[in-house]
């Protein structure tokens, strides 16, 4: 028989260059790959090593097949199918073993062992596949068969020290350069099937031909198949992968740029990722592979969703953890977040709300707690009360610069009189509470000697000397009281009683000072019933809008009128109610009765104006302030619109988050918010901005001395440019006299109410006012 020589016969030239674009598009796969199967052994890596090495193996796979099909003189044979099957094992498996070993251990000595396996794998593909030829005898030339095997080594060899060994293994390559070595180990591999081809002489015999033989156009469209069913797959894989990438290159992105440390774990505390930040906040500490190691607080078992402070390193961290749960994956995310700045914040503030703002001595709030707690402990306490005489008028004297100066002087002095067991208070501008507790209350008169005896001595206030003299009460706890609220209104009026006396007098409680406490639980016993009988009424005070010279709405007054004790003014009844608790029930019947109001007035075809309402800041404190104030704007009717909320400045001190919820829950409902009493609080400005307030009210003590205050008109015009830079209106209170008002309109106020326009009105006198007041300005000054 005629032999065939691969050396002479003619190709098909599609083929063949169809086979040199598959065994590039190869190489470039291998150089992708490489990538994908270095690192740690995960299941990602796995999943790569083993994609990669299969898509790789059967990729060189049918560049053989592709290539053999390309020899016209085959055309005619038939093919082994299992023969066929099993070439690609070697293939398959010398790529992913290749790749594993190398991957592990970046090596020359793993390089040529690598290497090897890959060329041994390709080798024995091409000739297990040479042998699925049916109906042919094959000799082998062993030169070109050494030749076939160098090219197959020296090929994987250029494969993996581009992949795994070369600076373009480390660092972004270029498409460009990728085509290039792509090209070269292209060649590489289809020179290797060509040295295979001419090692191979192929003799025509009547050898019988297998069961399931297999025709090379089938077998061209099932190698053509394979080819684009394996790329494609190939680079969907690696697109989807790229998006992975860049979603995971995202997410770390921001978990790193952001300032929470943020920690991924195990359920028993490994630690398995964590951001820059959390290497920062344990800055100095050695690297720990468990999170507990950190800090003891920092443990595993922490509750989900709850943060947790814990102190370390002269910081306070907030610590929250959330489960991670995908599959059996259960793995634990962590946010650590350092709120030193944050709760030194809040501690400010609650030493703010429980201390006087200028002497930095515990307040009435601070008072009030302790006496509760003691007489909860059924300890015995004594109320040492004192105050500075004449006040009032060493304040004209000193202005009010002098004045703190002085009463600093005062509180400095008294704070070397105390026992570090005893507290002592400030309460008032001038009043000051000492208290005494267990055996030490028994001294409380040696202890008012000493007082007396420590502001004895002359003061120098701005180069001013003076001579102080002062008033002491005394109550105790059991033998004179059972609340807090009496032990201090105890204490005070023996404070008035002594002063009666004379000056640096000392006076304990006794039994002739109780009817003034007795006309208090009058009051209050009274106001319990005062609803139910019908005893409080509203009236209405105008409020003027100086720029439009007309009505801009009315501040509902509380008035009580009791059938016996007669006329009581809210200064009285007021506090008692807030002591009580009875300012709850006080407070919503102001704000139903005030609504109801409204909408009777708008029923009389009169314009709607703003209505407003005082809400005591125990009342605006409850949790369900906002949703009982929509429950009665439902009920009434009234438009929240033209309904506006006057909160003292006091009640938003503390400033606290869910202070700061309401009020822009209120915001969002239409309902104005209005700082009432102004200038009178501790408010910052940093408070003011971002609070939802539309309205600044200045407390008409300012007002009162205008004119004879030389300090009065700039500490006014201020507070005007104050709420104007905040971007508020501004009202002023207790405006009597056209004086002053001709002075507000030059500042620019807003607004303004007083006896001047009109006293407080009558519900029914409302309607008429507004008909028949057609300006409320008697000169063009605007």
């Amino acid at each position: 028989m005629e032999q065939i020589s691969t050396q002479t016969m003619s190709h098909n030239g599609f083929l063949m260059f169809l086979a040199f674009i598959i065994a590039s598009v190869s190489a470039f796969m291998a150089l992708e790959l490489a990538k994908r199967v270095t690192g740690e052994s995960t299941s990602s890596h796995r999943v790569w090593l083993l994609f990669g090495g299969t898509t790789l193996g059967l990729g060189i796979w049918s560049m053989h097949f592709v290539a053999m099909l390309g020899h016209a003189s085959l055309h005619d044979s038939t093919y082994s199918t299992w023969v066929i099957i099993g070439s690609m094992v070697p293939a398959i498996a010398g790529c992913i073993l290749s790749f594993g070993l190398v991957s592990r251990n970046k090596t020359w000595m793993t390089l040529l062992q690598s290497s090897g396996l890959m060329g041994f794998g390709i080798v024995s593909m091409h000739y297990i596949g040479m042998a699925a030829i049916q109906g042919v005898q094959l000799e082998l030339d062993p030169s070109w068969v050494l030749l076939s095997i160098g090219i197959a080594w020296s090929a994987s060899y250029l494969s993996l020290w581009v992949g795994f060994f070369s600076s373009y293994s480390t660092k972004r390559t270029t498409f460009p350069v990728k085509l290039m070595f792509s090209l070269m180990m292209g060649t590489a591999i289809f020179s290797m099937h060509i040295a295979g081809m001419r090692a191979t002489i192929i003799t025509p015999d009547a050898s019988p031909v297998s069961r399931i033989p297999i025709d090379p156009t089938l077998l061209a469209w099932l190698v053509t198949s394979i080819v684009f069913l394996l790329f494609g797959t190939y680079f969907i894989a690696y697109a989807l992968d790229r998006q992975i990438q860049k979603r995971d290159l995202f997410q770390k992105t921001i978990l790193e740029s952001t300032t929470d440390a943020v920690v991924t774990t195990t359920s028993d505390g490994e630690i398995r990722y964590q951001n820059q930040a959390f290497a920062h906040l344990f800055e100095g500490c050695a690297p720990e592979p468990f999170f507990q190691d950190y800090h003891p607080l920092l443990s595993a078992q922490q509750h989900f969703y709850q943060p947790v402070q814990i102190e370390t390193n002269h910081r306070t961290l907030e610590v929250t953890s959330y489960p991670l749960q995908d599959g059996t994956n259960n793995q634990v995310l962590w946010f650590i977040r350092d709120v030193t700045k944050t709760v030194a914040s809040q501690r400010m503030i609650e030493h703010m709300a429980f201390h006087d703002a200028l002497t930095d001595l515990p307040n009435r709030y601070k008072l009030d707690s302790l006496l509760q707690e003691s007489i909860l402990r059924e300890r015995s306490v004594s109320c040492l009360y004192i105050d500075v005489n004449r006040w009032r008028f060493l304040s004209d004297i000193l202005g009010h610069h002098g004045a703190e100066e002085l009463i600093l002087q005062v509180a400095n002095r008294l704070k070397h009189t105390i026992h570090p067991d005893d507290v002592l208070t400030r309460i008032g501008p001038s009043e000051f509470i000492i208290l005494l507790f267990a055996q030490r209350s028994s001294l409380a008169h040696q202890k008012a000697e000493k007082c007396i005896k420590a502001i004895s001595s002359t003061f120098d206030v701005d180069g001013t000397t003076l001579e102080l003299t002062m008033s002491a009460g005394i109550s105790h706890f059991p033998k004179d009281s059972s609340s807090p609220e009496e032990l201090i209104q105890f204490a005070r009026l023996a404070a008035d009683e002594s002063r009666r006396d004379g000056e640096n007098n000392i006076k304990s409680f006794e039994e002739s000072s109780r009817p003034q406490i007795l006309y208090n639980i009058e009051i209050e016993k009274a106001l319990v019933t005062a609803l139910n009988q019908e005893e409080l009424t509203l009236v209405y005070q105008p409020k003027i809008d100086l720029k439009q010279n007309r009505l801009e709405g009315v501040e509902a007054l509380l008035r009580w009128q009791h059938p016996q004790i007669g006329t009581i003014a809210p200064s009285d009844f007021i506090p008692i109610a807030e002591n009580t608790g009875l300012i709850h029930s006080i407070g919503h019947w102001v704000i139903r009765e005030g609504c109801r109001t409204w909408v009777r007035w708008q029923r009389t075809g009169i314009r709607p104006f703003t209505l407003s309402l005082n809400v005591s800041p125990l009342q605006f404190a409850r949790e369900d302030f906002v949703d009982t104030l929509q429950s009665i704007l439902l009920e009434t009717g009234m438009d929240p619109m033209f309904l506006e909320l006057e909160v003292t400045e006091s009640s938003m001190l503390s400033y606290e988050a869910s202070t700061r919820e309401k009020l822009t829950q209120l915001h969002q409902l239409g309902i104005l918010i209005s700082l009432d009493d102004f200038g009178t609080g501790h408010s910052s400005f940093s408070q003011l901005r971002e609070l939802p307030v539309q309205v600044l009210k200045i407390d008409r003590s300012f007002i009162v001395n205008l004119f004879t205050d030389r300090n009065q008109e700039a500490i006014v015009r201020s507070m005007i440019q104050l709420g104007h830079n905040l971007g508020m209106k501004v009202l002023m209170e207790g405006v009597e006299t056209s004086a002053q008002l001709e002075w507000l309109l030059k500042e620019s106020c807003d607004y303004v109410q007083g006896y001047y326009f009109s006293r407080p009105l009558s519900e029914t006198d409302v309607p008429f006012h507004v008909k028949e007041t057609t300006t409320y300005l008697e000169f063009e000054k605007r």
